[in-house]
């Protein structure tokens, strides 16, 4: 035999052994069998989760940025910790409660195959119950960043939620400021238009043959998302106060909203005065990807000039 076939047996000898031995502990007691049920159910949904988080990145959803993000922070603060959270240990209560959630879960799950956001949150619920029943609830009163963040990881359309709880909270009222907006920037270039609700008009007086839709996808409010998730992610990264995350939050959110208008102008003018074959270009995958890099990078200066600010000190009498 080559060395490469030695190495191979090699290997897969030690992948064997490491395979066994972890099959003789997730078998060594109940809490072992309980927990390593509820992982088995998210090791089952994790191939779903991939297919959706690969398709959502190459159709140019930013919302990928927010799932690895969170599970970058969630595992590195885990990580950090082991030693401390290795001293918690469960009541009797806790860990009951943790054994009820992923049992629950666990039984429910095969009820709902045919819907990815149900068999997110009882993925969810699972690995909430599996930190109960390790450590005890009181964990996440000292470690809920990242326990947190490790969990929502899991919905992998984190966007779509959020804007499904805006739209049910505010119906088109973002839309309809978008139009009112992009009607004001036609007007200081002195191009005609007008807003009426959420349609924009390229004419004096509302023209529905010049009119365009700002629709859901069309408010910025995805992006708005996806840079507020990106302002938590580098300032708890970069280890900076609560303070400066919150601004960094905002600043993603104001600026995603600012740049929204110039594109829903571009859009709008394609769309009345390109044709229909321009219009899906800026509209598209590439055209989203062209307008997100540009809007991550602007970000990314931006926050990092924030980041790297020292605070002023002021100087004593």
């Amino acid at each position: 035999m080559g060395r490469g076939t030695n190495r191979a047996i090699g290997q897969w000898k030690k992948a064997k052994r490491y395979g066994l031995a972890t099959l003789r502990l997730s078998l060594r007691s109940n809490h072992n069998r309980i927990v390593t049920c509820g992982v088995l159910v998210c090791l089952f949904y994790f191939p779903l989760w991939l297919s959706i988080v690969g398709r959502e990145t190459l159709n140019g959803s930013a919302d990928t940025l927010l799932n690895f993000g969170f599970i970058y922070l969630g595992v590195q603060g885990l990580l950090e910790s082991r030693q401390q959270m290795a001293l918690y240990k469960p009541a009797e209560d806790d860990r009951l409660l943790g054994y009820l959630l992923i049992l629950s879960g666990a039984a429910i799950f095969p009820l709902f195959l045919s819907s990815t956001s149900l068999q997110a949150l009882l993925c969810m619920w699972i690995l909430v119950g599996i930190a109960v029943c390790t450590w005890g609830a009181a964990i996440f009163r000292n470690y809920a960043v990242p326990l947190v963040l490790l969990i929502v990881s899991v919905y992998p359309q984190l966007g779509f939620v959020g804007n499904t709880l805006r739209r049910t909270l505010t119906a088109n009222q973002l839309e309809s400021w978008m139009a009112w907006l992009s009607s004001l920037g036609f007007q200081a270039v002195g191009q005609a238009a007008i807003a009426q609700d959420q349609f924009l008009s390229l004419s004096a007086d509302f023209d529905a043959t010049k009119a365009v839709e700002v629709a859901s996808g069309c408010s910025g409010f995805d992006m708005a998302f996806v840079l507020a998730g990106v302002g938590l992610i580098l300032g708890l990264f970069f280890k900076q106060p609560w303070s400066k995350i919150l601004l960094l939050i905002i600043l993603g959110v104001v600026l995603a909203l600012v740049f929204n208008v110039p594109r829903i102008m571009l859009l709008a003018i394609a769309v009345v005065y390109w044709g229909q074959e321009s219009f899906n270009f800026w509209h598209g995958s590439i055209g989203g990807q062209i307008f997100a890099t540009l809007l991550l990078t602007c970000y990314y200066y931006a926050a990092m000039t924030l980041i790297s600010r020292k605070p002023t000190k002021t100087s004593s009498l």
